[in-house]
């Protein structure tokens, strides 16, 4: 501790005084054509400039520090982009879109503040910026962690866990795209079949901005019923290469950029965990071990036309120390797990004719291997999957006048699932037991090969009727080529009513659908499961209080119908799976998660709520942050005809999140969140179970029929910031539960100590995080 305090004040004796530069592109939102002549200032000082005939502005020589960059033009709505970090080591380049409004007099200025958000017809939308994610409390400049504890979101206390769990929905229900391409996952220790992992494998530093959007997305959003969470990626260096290297609460990297040619950038990032050193020091019996490569290109073609190109790897596997009987013991209850990921994409965009164009190619490939033990070390279950998907899509968006505009695509997907999994003719059950196989309704699946297409197309119109009305209306059409029911209509609809400066009332509701999972496929009677649909409605009203702050409000009801469940009764057909797999499967849960029994499409269920949020941005007054309190409730109906509340249903959930900074130097933040517990099915001691001796679970007769208590914690960080002559440096303290509250968890039996564990074994959880930019 003495050292670490030491470094911070002879780093102090050492910070100079230096200027950085601003700069960045200005476009109009729909057309994306650049706009010459907008006026940008930084509130407060002398600094501005002007964007020239290619939309581009640069300001220089500006004191290191922390900035609002306001964005004004005649014609449009002026915006102010918050957390402008201004630093001697690189340039802070922004990409900003301005909406064009529609008044009878184009000399009338309309401010939107610092809510971009604020400008678009669909309701359920919030953006964030790499630096309000960088210094998020708890967050660990994660972007997945990080809109997990924004409104709408429940709260997973599974542990280790990086699921977004939207307005009722399952981890499987949510889409990621990045710079127009769509990512099937973006975590590490991904559970086949979902959305969802342990931690992102993004690095934050690639990215500028970020949209989350609760529902209510439009047409051109498709095979996905719940949230769509939008990453916009940063530009290069262009002026000289340059470094950063970090090491945070669990991994430690290093990140290169720099130009290529007069027109084109790139960075680069290679990370790696230390989670082996922690665990393997604390004695436990697995560790967890992840690397991750990201790669981005940007190139300016010429001034109509830009190139896009990525390129995203993780390499996750599970280690295990077999050298005790306990640890054997302890390892035979977890599923054996060693991932890999391969992404890439190229997205191609051409300025014409008062619009663009948006070519995109991508091709993903994610092999899975699982395994599961014995105490003995016996294998008894094995999978090995390869998926592939290479993926095509092209939009057109055209203007027609300052009212109008229509954006039409296609899109189309091949994806190949290759699947060996095998059982033994007896395996082990959740409760120890060894069982055959049949006792579960999963058949002994040996090589399965599918391949198949997913075919979409989409148009959607937007029309302003005039300063207070805009309207927003699409169908889309999906062709899942590996169904035997494969046509499905999706109509949506959107409006925005301003009511005055202040006050927009916003609603939508249309239809969603999403194609069964690919690993539920290797079950051949599958194919026969209609696409999952979600039929959503959305009202609410923003009101703004200022610039800076902003009242939002939102009712949402949701009705799931064609759900998968299982139709062995008392053995699978209690479950519904779309609204499962925030574990990693396995024997803990006989298996089921992974959907390789047979299944039809006959569950349904609703999902409901009120969200208020109260969000003030970091603007003259230093202090930000967000208050945010929902009301839920969500019920299904499985195939035994019997309603169970979802397994993430948590009634009420209280969020305050806010941060003061007291100066270039000093930041501090907090936040504190209540919630309610979700639904978990009771847990026993084998030898103590009255109603099925020897079951740690009495299933499905008390499937879902308990709660957990209510829980609260805080967490806390601490940022330090230093401006070296040519490179920055940060330091952070980060606190999780300040309190030391024991994580309450759902229960699970210890066959070791032989007793039910209703607890996480970490409280109170710091961490130390440096950052060297140069």
């Amino acid at each position: 501790m003495k050292k670490i305090l030491f470094i911070l004040i002879f780093s102090s004796i050492l910070c100079a005084e230096e200027t950085g530069v601003i700069s960045g592109t200005v476009t109009d939102s729909r057309t994306k054509e650049p706009l010459a002549g907008v006026n940008v200032f930084l509130e407060g000082t002398t600094f501005g400039a002007a964007t020239d005939r290619e939309g581009n502005f640069r300001i220089a020589n500006v004191p290191h520090g922390l900035y609002q960059l306001t964005f004004s033009y005649i014609g449009y709505t002026t915006y102010t982009e918050t957390d402008v970090l201004v630093v001697p080591s690189k340039p802070a380049n922004f990409n900003i879109e301005l909406t064009e409004i529609v008044l009878e007099s184009d000399q009338v200025e309309v401010t939107a503040g610092y809510f971009v958000e604020e400008t678009v017809t669909q309701p359920s939308v919030i953006g964030l910026s790499r630096e309000e994610i960088r210094r998020y409390p708890g967050g660990f400049e994660d972007v997945v962690r990080t809109v997990s504890t924004l409104p709408g979101v429940a709260v997973n206390v599974t542990g280790g866990r990086n699921d977004l769990l939207v307005r009722g929905g399952g981890p499987s229900e949510n889409l990621f795209i990045i710079n127009n391409i769509e990512i099937p996952n973006i975590n590490h220790f991904g559970t086949q079949g979902t959305s969802s992992g342990s931690i992102s494998m993004i690095n934050l530093d690639f990215v500028e901005r970020v949209t989350f959007s609760t529902g209510g997305f439009g047409v051109s959003y498709g095979d996905r019923m719940s949230s769509v969470l939008t990453l916009d990626m940063v530009h290069g260096r262009r002026d000289r290469f340059g470094v950063k290297a970090l090491v945070s609460a669990t991994q430690f990297g290093l990140n290169v950029q720099g130009p290529i040619g007069k027109n084109g950038d790139f960075i680069f990032s290679a990370r790696e965990s230390y989670l082996d050193l922690i665990f393997k020091a604390a004695g436990l019996a697995f560790v967890p071990v992840y690397t991750d490569f990201n790669f981005i290109m940007n190139f300016d073609l010429s001034p109509k036309d830009k190139l896009f190109i990525m390129g995203l790897s993780a390499i996750d596997r599970v280690e295990r120390n077999n050298s005790t009987e306990e640890n054997r013991i302890q390892n035979s209850t977890i599923l054996g797990n060693s991932q890999k990921q391969y992404i890439t994409g190229i997205n191609y965009r051409h300025l014409a004719g008062n619009g663009y164009y948006d070519m995109t190619l991508n091709y993903n490939r994610y092999t899975f291997d699982y395994s599961q033990k014995d105490p003995e070390q016996v294998e008894y279950f094995s999978s090995a999957a390869i998926e592939g998907e290479f993926g095509t899509k092209v939009q057109r968006y055209l203007a027609f006048g300052k009212n109008n505009g229509i954006k039409i695509g296609l899109s189309a997907k091949f994806f190949s699932n290759e699947n060996r999994t095998t059982f033994a003719d007896t395996i082990f059950n959740r409760s120890g037991k060894r069982i055959a196989i049949n006792q579960l309704g999963i058949p002994r699946f040996e090589k399965q090969i599918e391949s198949a297409g997913k075919y979409a197309s989409f148009l959607e119109w937007d029309y302003i009727i005039g300063p207070k009305l805009q309207l927003n209306s699409g169908l889309r059409l999906d062709y899942y080529a590996f169904l035997s029911k494969p046509y499905y209509i999706s109509p949506r609809f959107q409006f925005r009513y301003r009511i005055n400066d202040h006050l927009s009332v916003k609603s939508s509701y249309g239809i969603y659908y999403q194609s069964p999972s690919y690993i539920w496929l290797i079950e051949p009677s599958n194919k026969n499961l209609s696409a999952l649909r979600n039929n959503m409605a959305i009202i609410g009203i923003d009101y703004l209080l200022r610039q800076d702050m902003r009242l939002n409000m939102e009712v949402f009801h949701k009705t799931y119908q064609n759900l998968p469940t299982g139709t062995l009764s008392g053995v699978n057909d209690y479950l519904v799976l779309t609204n499962t797999g925030v574990g990693y499967g396995g024997s803990q849960e006989d298996f089921q998660s992974f959907g390789f029994f047979p299944m039809i499409s006959t569950a349904h269920g609703t999902a409901n709520g009120l969200e208020i949020s109260l969000q003030k941005k970091y603007s003259e007054i230093p202090a930000y942050g967000q208050i945010s309190l929902a009301f839920a409730r969500s019920m299904f109906t499985a195939g035994n005809g019997i309603s169970y509340p979802g397994i993430y249903d948590q009634r009420i959930i209280f969020n305050i999140t806010g941060g003061y900074k007291v100066n270039d130097s000093w930041e501090f933040s907090s936040k504190f969140r209540y919630f309610t517990g979700i639904p978990y099915t009771p847990v026993y001691n084998p030898e103590e179970n009255t109603v099925n001796p020897g079951s740690i679970q009495n299933l499905p007769l008390e499937y879902l029929a308990a709660r957990l208590p209510d829980q609260n914690f805080i967490d806390l960080r601490i940022d330090r910031y230093f401006s070296f002559n040519k490179w920055r440096l940060i330091v952070y303290l980060d606190i999780q539960n300040v309190l030391n509250r024991p994580i309450r968890m759902m229960p699970r039996y210890d066959f070791w100590d032989k007793k039910v564990v209703t607890a996480g074994s970490i409280g109170i959880l710091p961490s130390i995080g440096i950052s060297a930019e140069f």
